[in-house]
């Protein structure tokens, strides 16, 4: 069974979409029984109208992979904090995901809103930003044996929820957007 993806007016009035403040939450129904013939759990998701080829995407809210080693099929990334998901994530208050893309690499990073190496331009959301200065990223995709320029092509920003079974364990599981913001 696979998700029914709502639209706005539904999402809106099944509260799995809705802002408060300055932040933005997305969530998966967690309360109406399913039978196995229907539609799936009601998520929602969004996409960017937009597509990039490079660009440095930052939210507001890991290991190297050479996919020669998997026979190119994929790469699993698993952030060495445990503060990037789950409770501790929650606890924490959050934190910062960073994704840069260019034709020669792909970086990926993560900051807890209580480390203390968090740069000032991802901390304040600054108008332009400097990936040079944010250290080791936790996933790093060079383009040596797989070329991103011709093999990937320009992508959508796509943000969704989704969950099938036992969705009561989910009540407390949703995405909270301070912002997200897209460099190029």
């Amino acid at each position: 069974m696979d998700g029914n993806y709502v639209n706005a007016a539904t999402a809106a009035s099944e509260n799995l979409t809705f802002s408060s403040g300055d932040h933005f939450v997305l969530r998966s129904d967690f309360k109406k029984k399913l039978s196995s013939g229907g539609p799936g759990r009601d998520s929602v998701r969004l996409q960017s109208n937009k597509q990039y080829s490079t660009s440095v995407t930052m939210t507001s809210t890991g290991n190297n992979c050479d996919s020669a080693a998997t026979n190119n099929a994929g790469c699993g990334v698993k952030f060495s904090d445990s503060r990037s998901y789950g409770p501790s994530l929650n606890s924490n208050g959050g934190g910062w995901f960073a994704m840069e893309r260019t034709s020669s690499f792909i970086k990926v990073w993560f900051w807890s809103r209580s480390a203390t190496n968090v740069p000032s331009d991802v901390k304040n959301g600054a108008t332009s930003v400097n990936t040079d200065n944010w250290g080791t990223p936790s996933a790093y995709f060079p383009s040596t044996s797989c070329p991103i320029g011709s093999k990937f092509g320009p992508h959508h920003i796509i943000i969704n929820y989704y969950v099938n079974n036992n969705p009561s364990a989910f009540t407390n599981a949703y995405f909270d957007f301070q912002w997200l913001k897209i460099y190029q």
